[in-house]
This record gives structure tokens, C-alpha cells and sequence, in this order.
């Protein structure tokens, strides 16, 4: 039996357009498939996708998760309304597999900035 490469055949690998690996990462992204689904639909190896998405994240081509803005304060010494006591903070962050809910009193709104300091 011989194998291609003594039959005189050179197997090359393909290359990809940069268009189309970034039709491949959007898709990724998008949270309703897996990258293992998306690559199988495209014919792509799951690692080589992942390798993309590394790429695209390295190079910024990806929306980038927005610095904290803290929220408008009133000026010093402006009386500020005492929310009432059940009032939380809620903070959804979509992912790739779902979204992350947070409720954070608002009682306690300092200590929920620090924490989504510390997070971004």
C-alpha cells in the first residue's frame, strides 16, 4: 500500500479568507451554538475556530467589554432620596452559554462598584 506522499502528492493547508473567519468568530459569539456546532456546520476543526477566536480577541477585532462609567452623581451637598429598603441593583451580563444575573442591595451600591471594578 503507499501513501499519498510517496505517490508524489503534497498536501498543502488550506487557507482561509479573513472574511470568512470572522463570519466563523461572529457566529461563535452569538451564544445560541456551541463553536463545537458552528465549526461541524462549516466543516472546521473545533480547535481551529477556537484559534481564531484567540486571534480576533489579540487583535482587538472583537468588541471589547466597555471601561466602568460610574453613574452621574448629584452635586456635593444635594439631598439624595433614600431608596426603599427591598430597592437592589440588577446587573445581567450576556454569555456564551447564558446570562449572569446579579442583585446587589442598593443600599450597599459602593461595595457593588468595587466588586464591578474589580470584575472588568
Amino acid at each position: 500500500m503507499t501513501t499519498p506522499s510517496t505517490q508524489g502528492e503534497i498536501r498543502r493547508r488550506r487557507r482561509y479568507a479573513s472574511a470568512f473567519k470572522a463570519k466563523i468568530v461572529a457566529a461563535c459569539l452569538q451564544g445560541d451554538a456551541s463553536i463545537a456546532q458552528v465549526a461541524l456546520q462549516h466543516g472546521l476543526n473545533t480547535n481551529l475556530v477556537q484559534t481564531w477566536i484567540r486571534k480576533a480577541k489579540r487583535q482587538s477585532q472583537l468588541p471589547a467589554v466597555p471601561d466602568f462609567v460610574p453613574p452621574p452623581m448629584p452635586p456635593e451637598g444635594a439631598v439624595r432620596p433614600t431608596p426603599p429598603a427591598t430597592a437592589e441593583i440588577r446587573i445581567e451580563m450576556p454569555t456564551a452559554r447564558g446570562t449572569i444575573s446579579v442583585h446587589w442591595p442598593v443600599a450597599e451600591a459602593a461595595q457593588c462598584a468595587q466588586w464591578l471594578k474589580g470584575l472588568l
